[in-house]
Order: structure tokens, then sequence, then C-alpha cells
């Protein structure tokens, strides 16, 4: 029993020491490792700055916006104006259809810099149909007199 406690003691030991050696070690390495670090955060930070897009002014974002729309097929003839304030682009005018407003929306949801779509674009009204003149309602036949049931005969 002497020997076995003896030699777990030294196990015990063995593996203290073993454990306090990395942790020296790591304490070593670590400020190295932020030297080294610490300059490629800094890069990164960097690239990500000149990744991100630059905030559009409005009046780049109008022009924008209105370019696109003159260059979609179903909207050139339309007579859309545009406002941006703050990113929100603001339509106004006339269109057909209400298709060409919703075309109109999807348009300027797709430049870059627009958060957010007021349309206010308003839909011309359909030419009415003149309504077909009234039947007169026919005369109504009047009903035959009723016959007389016969006397029966015994």
């Amino acid at each position: 029993m002497k020997k076995l406690t003896s030699t777990l003691t030294i196990i015990l030991l063995l593996v203290t020491f073993a454990f306090a050696g990395q942790e020296k070690k790591a304490e070593k390495a670590a400020p190295a490792k932020a030297e080294k670090t610490a300059p490629a955060k800094a890069e990164k930070a960097a690239k990500a700055e000149k990744a991100a897009p630059a905030a559009v002014d409005d009046a780049t974002l109008t022009t924008n916006v209105k370019a696109k729309l003159s260059k979609t097929p179903s909207l050139k003839d339309a007579e859309i104006a545009v406002t941006v304030k703050d990113g929100v682009a603001t339509l106004t005018g006339k269109v057909k259809n209400g298709g060409l407003k919703g075309v109109a929306t999807n348009v300027t949801k797709s430049v870059k810099g627009v958060k957010k779509v007021d349309n206010q674009i308003t839909t011309e009204a359909a030419p009415k149909k003149e309504a077909a003149p009234k039947k007169e309602a026919a005369p109504k036949k009047e009903a035959a007199p009723k016959k007389e049931a016969a006397p029966k005969t015994k």
C-alpha cells in the first residue's frame, strides 16, 4: 500500500509540474501572439470600412431613381416625380394602371441606398363605358279565362 501511495504522489507531482510548465509557456506566448494579431485586426477593420458602402446622399439617390425609372420600358412615358429624404423615396404622379404602380415601386426599391418607398402614384381612371339602354319590359300577357268545370253526371 505504501508503494501505491508513493507512486500516486509522484505521478501527481509530475502532472502538476507538467501543467505549470505549459501555463508559463502560454503566458510567454500570449503577449507575442497579441502583438502579431493587433496589426491584423487593424488591417481587417480598415478593409471593412472600405468595403462598406458609403452613405449615398439624397440628391444622388433622386437622380439614380429617376434614371432607373426612365430606363424601364413600361414606365418611359409615365410622369413620375421622385423626392428622397433620408433614404426614403416618395413617388408621385399618374400611371395607366395599378400594375405599373407596382413596377415603379419595385424599380425604386432596387436602387442601392433606397431604404423605403412611399408610393403615392395614382392610376388613371379607366374611361367609363356608356350604360346600354335598358330594354322596356314586355307587356304582361293577360291570363286566359278559366274554363268552368262541366257538371258531373251520374
